[in-house]
């Protein structure tokens, strides 16, 4: 099909054309507009192994700070993981004094965002409309995996890790009004174009 065959249909279901377009556009524009406030939490942890001897305090060569990072890596694995946890989400919810909202176990598994760095390092995040409970929640996430961490390290006291919070960080989050209102205008286009040969197709074959 020609382009003037497009502007030819378009130009015989105008007004349903253009009646897409507006009240995609306006939807957009209104949806973006009148959106509750979010914010996003973040902060990073650094998982640490430290040697029981030191360096400085013998005279042979410690291979110990090569494997406790290779360790540290491994078990930064292990806490980005535990984020994934009901349970431990749970806990978090509680470390924080907050209720825990009534919602599925999956859903409350995706509350954190936890992606891991390399050698040890995970970067949290979670997004809410509420700036004081994300507050609470991502200071309270770190001293609760370092007590699960504890918890591990007591049956095995030579290998004991230390969790490393970075002071979070608070923003809000504030969508781009005008671009999703192009967004709107041309996926109204596109679907008036869409619904415009659909109608044109059918009444040919009528």
């Amino acid at each position: 099909m020609e382009l003037r065959e497009y502007f030819r249909i378009i130009s015989r279901y105008g007004k349903f054309f253009w009646g897409m377009v507006i009240l995609a556009t306006l939807a957009a524009f209104l949806l973006t507009r009148f959106q509750p406030q979010t914010y996003l939490a973040s902060t990073t942890l650094t998982v640490n192994k430290s040697s029981h001897l030191k360096q400085s305090e013998i005279n042979y060569y410690l291979f110990d700070n090569y494997y406790n990072i290779q360790s540290a890596g491994l078990f930064s694995q292990i806490v980005a993981n535990w984020f994934e946890s009901p349970a431990l989400v749970k806990e978090i919810y509680e470390k924080s004094g907050l209720d825990l909202p009534k919602v599925s176990q999956k859903k409350l598994s995706k509350t954190f965002k936890a992606v891991r760095e390399e050698p040890a390092t995970i970067n949290v995040s979670l997004t809410d409309t509420d700036k004081s409970k994300i507050e609470r929640l991502i200071n309270a996430s770190a001293q609760v995996m370092q007590e699960k961490t504890n918890e591990l390290g007591k049956a095995d006291p030579g290998n004991t890790y230390d969790i490393i919070k970075f002071q979070p960080i608070v923003t809000q989050t504030t969508p781009n009004l005008w671009l999703n209102t192009l967004i709107g205008f041309f996926v109204g286009a596109i679907l008036g174009i869409i619904f415009g040969l659909g109608i044109d197709y059918f009444r040919k074959e009528e």
